[in-house]
């Protein structure tokens, strides 16, 4: 019983190893909490750009038959983002990185 204990909190403490060894100081994590609110934000209030911006690359892709698949992507597109930015300004207190690209900017495909 004592080994099963001591095994359980050896592995707990190893899980925990990474996230103590970061070496951050409060004002990296002040200013990344700061970054994700505002990121969250950006997101909720320019997730209605999401609907032109996909009917406009689609339609220069398609033609006039972009139309419609288009404004279906872009409202996916809008509920994703609007979804995104609310976890975010929800859990600003857990700085990340981005998870999306700011609205109507392709991402270019990184080149091996």
């Amino acid at each position: 019983m004592r080994i099963r204990i001591l095994l359980l909190m050896t592995v707990g403490m190893l899980l925990l190893v990474p996230f103590v060894s970061a070496e951050e100081t409060v004002g990296d994590y002040m200013y990344g909490i700061g970054t994700k609110f505002g990121r969250g934000l950006e997101n909720i209030v320019t997730s209605f750009a999401e609907i032109p911006c996909t009917i406009h690359t689609d339609m220069k892709d398609q033609g006039g038959s972009g139309f419609f698949p288009g404004l279906g992507m872009g409202t996916v597109y809008m509920l994703r983002r609007m979804f995104i930015g609310v976890c975010e300004v929800g859990s600003f207190f857990i700085p990340m990185e981005r998870t999306i690209p700011p609205v109507c900017r392709e991402t270019n495909p990184a080149v091996a």
